[in-house]
């Protein structure tokens, strides 16, 4: 019977874990900004703004002071849907107002996003390590998984073996995958974005803390919106780009 059980354990055990990840899974860049407050341009012009909730297919913009709109409706959230997300132009945050501690705090991290300490740069490596090889990992729990089957009554079981492996993908893929020697080497530098809007060529110069396989996370980036919000805006903030419609052409020098 140990046999049996202990195998289909392991797999309810794996089954848990596979459905936490996924549940938790956020893109690298969006969980930076992830519960702060943000400023969202689409493609077509609109504006959204509130504070950010990142779920692994949507976005939730949550009102800190709603308002009566024309219906009456005391409106508390704005919830992105996977087809809307795809047409974000720019996700800006802004930075603590200047002054205050948080603004310190601020500036404190920008430094140390520019001078990676030692032990920050050997967890970077070891998780591009891994990136690297996640096709060994999966064959190997293939191999593992195929094992099982022939040597324990759990390969009787009707499809075991093709929910292994399903749990088995899923957990890989819930880890990023989007290792890029250049932009790897253009992170915590200085760098220069471009965007084409309206057939122009503009570009966007800031500090690259992060990337993805969507996004581009870039810090203290000069910029002035033209916004609807109706509020003064500050000229510096933090922005993801998508990269469907922006790439890194430059790294700068002092």
């Amino acid at each position: 019977m140990l046999e049996f059980w202990l195998p289909m354990a392991l797999l309810f055990v794996a089954a848990t874990i596979t459905a936490i990840a996924t549940r938790r899974k956020r893109d690298r860049c969006l969980k930076y900004f992830n519960m702060e407050p943000v400023i969202i341009r689409m493609q077509t012009g609109q504006w959204l703004w509130g504070r950010l909730n990142a779920y692994p297919k949507n976005m939730e913009l949550v009102f800190d002071r709603p308002k009566k709109d024309v219906n009456g409706y005391r409106k508390a959230s704005y919830v992105l849907y996977s087809p809307e997300i795809d047409g974000i132009h720019l996700i800006l945050q802004p930075p603590p107002e200047s002054g205050t501690k948080e603004y310190e705090r601020w500036q404190n991290e920008i430094k140390r996003i520019a001078n990676p300490s030692a032990l920050r740069r050997m967890r970077r490596w070891l998780w591009n390590v891994f990136n690297t090889l996640r096709d060994a990992i999966a064959q190997s729990l293939s191999m593992v998984i195929g094992s099982m089957k022939k040597a324990t009554p759990m390969g009787k079981v009707s499809g075991a073996d093709k929910r292994a492996g399903e749990i088995g993908d899923t957990l890989l893929d819930a880890v990023p995958n989007s290792y890029e020697p250049v932009l790897e080497k253009y992170l915590s530098k200085q760098v220069i974005v471009e965007m084409l809007k309206d057939q122009e060529v503009i570009e966007f110069a800031g500090l690259l803390q992060e990337y993805s396989g969507k996004y581009l996370l870039l810090r203290n980036v000069a910029y002035k919106p033209e916004t609807d919000i109706g509020e003064k805006m500050p000229d510096r903030f933090d922005i993801i780009f998508p990269r469907s419609l922006a790439l890194i052409r430059h790294c700068t020098v002092a």
